[in-house]
């Protein structure tokens, strides 16, 4: 156990280790036979790791990010800091863990390893033993005990799921095949960023289309429906569910909308990038390393998009009545769709289902979505709107999730906005607008604005 400090006058400590369970022959697990013992169950071991405040009565609400990659990106990404790497036994964290945002109003922080490979308790022939672990740490997070005995962990009486890109495919095929309900309903909310109705080919998926299990989508996997993600109404949680603008020409993001809603989706379209390069050193990894846009170096489009998650957490936890009376959703904020790309080598299709990329404006960004000031006020255009090769080929393929940026000069600037203090001025009558509709914070405001300053500021001559 580890003392973090205080958050919002609460001090807060830090549990890791591992958990241990059973899983019965009766579970809906592709390739389970494979690996069950004589008594008919499979036992597993995986590490974890919970935040908490430290007084019992001051924890309410967990939220639990599946990993990606064994990493915790979405906590990274919350609480704005870079990523560590690690087991969740053995990660070191920044201290004040970044903004300390997670931790301001009094939530705790969860994680428990998954992904064959990395949890030494999932087997490759039998990858949904990691859904299993997830909803049953759910669970146990839920009820607070093992049989009769009080868990060290606590519980909860809120918990929501939540995942960013890999880990938010992994949080739709959770609910979509009904590890959701286990004695009843284990998350009742659940925030799927970058998820877009893709599904992870470890389970349900593997023992359908026959094909071997893998921690990644299919490469012409077609995307779910909210009606196919959300089918057990008794037990479905509050889904949120967000398409960054290169996840229209990579993960075929329009497919997942072009069906009707269901209840309790929630569906934002974002104009940035799915992986906004936020320092100059990924240009290496984007370029030199992964060979994107055939080596050639560009600027990348660095909209950041993390305090937009933030303010989605904050609604989604109104919408389920945390700390408050509950409070209806945003409306859903989707592009404009139904256009196609002038160069086809940009669009990841499929072979019988069309694929369409949003309508952009003169500058090139996407009609409708959640209007960031970035996209209402460019301080440039989002090109190429996605890095070549566009593919989901492998879990390496990654160089659709980052867009190209035409920054504009400073006279093209002055010429369009003024003054920096015009310019200003405008960006934060935006930020008003989305703080008053729920899709900012209001305490993202002056980081916002900064931000904005500085990048006009790099505007070259």
């Amino acid at each position: 156990m580890e003392s973090l400090g205080a958050f919002g006058g609460a001090q807060y400590e830090r549990l890791a280790g591992t958990v241990s369970g059973t899983v019965s022959g009766r579970e809906p697990v592709a390739g389970l036979d494979s690996v069950i013992g004589a008594d008919g169950t499979f036992s597993y071991t995986s590490g974890f790791e919970l935040i908490r405040p430290v007084r019992p009565s001051g924890r309410s609400e967990v939220v639990v990010e599946a990993e990606n990659r064994g990493m915790p990106v979405m906590f990274g990404n919350l609480n704005s800091f870079g990523t560590p790497a690690g087991p969740p036994q053995d990660v070191s964290y920044p201290a004040g863990l970044g903004n300390g945002f997670l931790f301001q109003g009094g939530r705790s922080y969860a994680r428990v390893q998954w992904q064959t490979g990395i949890s030494p308790g999932v087997p490759a022939t039998a990858q949904g033993v990691g859904q299993v672990i997830v909803r049953d740490f759910g669970r146990l997070l839920r009820d607070g005990r093992l049989g009769d005995t009080p868990s060290v962990l606590g519980a909860y009486r809120y918990r929501i799921l939540v995942g960013w890109s890999q880990a938010a495919w992994f949080v739709t095929s959770l609910v979509a095949e009904g590890f959701n309900d286990a004695d009843g309903q284990v998350f009742q909310g659940a925030f799927a960023q970058d998820g877009v109705g893709n599904q992870l080919a470890l389970n349900a998926v593997a023992a359908s289309d026959g094909g071997p299990q893998q921690a990644y989508l299919r490469p012409d996997g077609v995307p779910l429906t909210p009606r196919q993600v959300l089918r057990r109404p008794k037990t479905d949680p509050a889904f949120v569910d967000v398409a960054a603008y290169t996840d229209y020409y990579r993960l075929r993001a329009s497919i997942s909308r072009q069906a009707d809603a269901a209840n309790g989706y929630y569906r934002y379209d974002w104009p940035a990038a799915h992986a906004p390069v936020l320092v100059p050193a990924a240009a290496a990894f984007v370029f030199q390393q992964s060979g994107c846009n055939n080596g050639q170096v560009i600027p990348l489009n660095a909209i950041d998009s993390r305090p937009y998650g933030r303010a989605l957490l904050v609604a989604l936890e109104r919408r389920l009545g945390i700390n408050g009376p509950r409070v209806a959703m945003p409306a859903e904020r989707m592009f404009t769709a139904g256009a196609q790309p002038a160069d086809p080598a940009l669009l990841n299709g499929l072979p019988r289902d069309p694929v369409s990329v949003p309508q952009v404006d003169t500058d090139g960004f996407p009609l409708g979505g959640v209007h960031f000031p970035a996209a209402g006020l460019p301080l440039g255009s989002p090109v190429p709107p996605a890095l070549t090769p566009v593919s989901t080929a492998s879990i390496t393929a990654i160089c659709g999730n980052f867009g190209g940026w035409h920054p504009f000069t400073a006279s093209q600037l002055a010429q369009r906005y003024g003054s920096l203090d015009q310019y200003r001025a405008s960006y934060d009558a935006q930020i008003t607008r989305l703080v008053n509709g729920g899709l900012l914070l209001d305490g993202d405001r002056q980081t916002l604005l900064d931000q904005a300053a500085a990048d006009w500021s790099n505007a070259p001559a």
